[in-house]
């Protein structure tokens, strides 16, 4: 393509600040029009050097100064040949437009604000204000990349490519995220480039190369011994005693912290043979699972006077999942169980030491639990899948050795 925009700079020496210092404009020539604007910086008229249009001296603003204002040249050159590749007329106002960064093209942020601001609109029916805030924080990770790798505010949506991605990967990597983390942000942000795939503001994927990172994921749980130790011993602490019965109503229903804390006497039912089961919907999935009421869960329950809160009756004592998660600790410590346990480890505890342990075969340790896919289940309990069906094995190998 040959050049029609002419870029050139000028010192206005009839203006000065109050340091005696004068502005370099910028003058964009195109055919028959012509177009200036002040490009930010001032020098000592003595320094200009009216035939290169640059700063004289090798100074450290000099150098800055010239630097600064080839990178201005060099944009607008990019600018001429994208609306060139584009098929699009060339116009002093469209090239000064997408150079203060005003164009009808989404950008990457645009789209993220598009849906963010929807979102907010949907939380409490489609959304909750945790999921919401995720994706908040993803987008800081996305705006504070783009400012340190491209210098830029924003990114145009056709300039994500399998590039970007890799580089947004390790600049997270840089922040010390695990790789489990990383993950998860680079999953939310895929989510908004489908988005704007389905909108029509985006015609590829830029994804269909990358791959997760590889993540050394260890599920923790109590196993069958330390589970008797937690379940024998008496907390003279009343608080302690309380978490710890919390904790282990989850450990026999494999309720997460939400479902846990807000069930009621409506969701204890009567179920098709004639048993207490737990109906609640799981917030994460928004899929309803049913749970039958094991005699130890029961038990637990019956230690609790239902709490009144407003009009309604819970079956818990309402505690924080932060307070829970640090009475936990203590208890771990007195118990001498090396292990970091959360009320999230009392789940895990259920799928495991309850239920696979047991021979409760994975299709029904999915259902139970609610995993909105039976893979999540047999991906995040692989190993202890495969410790289940050797204990199997090895019931079976002594059956047949007595036969």
């Amino acid at each position: 393509m040959v050049h029609q925009l002419k870029i050139s700079f000028n010192l206005i020496t009839s203006r000065r600040n109050n340091k005696g210092e004068s502005p370099i404009f910028c003058k964009l020539s195109f055919q028959n029009t012509y177009k200036t604007f002040s490009t930010g910086f001032y020098i000592t008229p003595e320094l200009w050097d009216r035939e290169s249009q640059r700063m004289k001296g090798i100074a450290d603003q000099a150098q800055l100064t010239n630097t600064k204002l080839q990178e201005v040249n060099l944009q607008f050159i990019r600018i001429e040949k994208q609306l060139y590749d584009e098929g699009k007329d060339i116009t002093l106002a469209e090239v000064y437009s997408r150079y203060l960064g005003k164009t009808d093209e989404k950008s990457l942020c645009m789209v993220f604000e598009e849906r963010i601001s929807r979102m907010e609109s949907l939380v409490g029916t489609e959304y909750t204000a945790s999921t919401l805030q995720k994706f908040k924080e993803v987008y800081a990770h996305v705006r504070l990349f783009i400012r340190e790798y491209t210098r830029q505010q924003d990114i145009p949506l056709k300039q994500l490519n399998y590039r970007f991605i890799q580089q947004f990967v390790e600049f997270l990597l840089g922040k010390r995220l695990k790789p489990i983390t990383i993950n998860k942000i680079i999953q939310r942000l895929r989510q908004m480039v489908l988005y704007a795939i389905r909108c029509d503001y985006l015609s590829r994927d830029p994804f269909i190369d990358h791959k997760p990172l590889k993540e050394k994921k260890q599920i923790v749980f109590l196993t069958a011994e330390e589970l008797h130790k937690l379940e024998s011993h008496t907390f003279h602490q009343r608080r302690l005693e309380t978490v710890k019965q919390i904790y282990l109503f989850s450990v026999y229903t494999g309720l997460g912290y939400h479902e846990a804390s807000i069930l009621q006497p409506k969701h204890i039912q009567i179920g098709f043979d004639g048993k207490e089961w737990i109906t609640i919907t799981r917030l994460k999935t928004d899929k309803e699972v049913s749970i039958p009421l094991l005699p130890q869960a029961k038990a637990i329950l019956s230690l609790f006077e239902a709490s009144i809160e407003g009009q309604q009756r819970f079956l818990l004592p309402r505690i924080s999942n932060q307070k829970i998660n640090s009475y936990m600790k203590e208890i771990a410590d007195v118990l001498g169980i090396e292990k970091k346990l959360t009320h999230h480890t009392a789940r895990k505890t259920f799928a495991s030491t309850i239920l696979l342990y047991n021979g409760v075969p994975i299709e029904v340790v999915s259902q139970l639990l609610g995993h909105s896919d039976i893979k999540v289940t047999q991906k995040s309990y692989a190993q202890v899948v495969q410790k289940s069906i050797s204990n199997h094995m090895n019931l079976l190998e002594m059956k047949l050795k007595q036969q």
